[in-house]
């Protein structure tokens, strides 16, 4: 009831974020290794998970973490981990640039982040 009354009050009771879903680090975990299990028995064939696959995912996820999300859900949070990844590979394949595997983040030198920022700035 807390999470109606709080989407109400911020004026998103709109159509369009019922598919909005509460994620936490375990939840995405088990979604990712759900996604690579479905991808190993060939439930992606293409560019997209194919019905089978679809289904899998939903039932493996409720059975795993107790959350009965919506295909647009999980789809959604596919597609955002998708996007998510390309700019991680597109980061760390920059000259100067890696990953720290002990604290979990971007390793670059301090002037690489510097012109990193001035981008980011210029362009927004």
């Amino acid at each position: 009831m807390f999470a109606i009354k709080y989407v109400i009050q911020l004026g998103m009771e709109g159509p369009e974020n019922l598919d909005k879903a509460a994620w936490t680090k375990e939840m995405l975990h088990v979604f990712c290794d759900l996604c690579i299990k479905a991808i190993d028995m060939g439930m992606k064939p293409n560019t997209h998970f194919d019905k089978a696959g679809w289904k899998y995912l939903l039932t493996a996820f409720k059975e795993q973490t107790g959350h009965a999300f919506t295909k647009t859900q999980l789809k959604n949070k596919w597609d955002g981990c998708k996007k998510d990844w390309r700019i991680w590979t597109k980061l760390i394949s920059e000259t100067g640039v890696g990953w720290s595997n002990e604290l979990g983040t971007i390793s670059a030198s301090d002037e690489w982040w510097k012109a990193k920022i001035q981008v980011i700035c210029r362009d927004h």
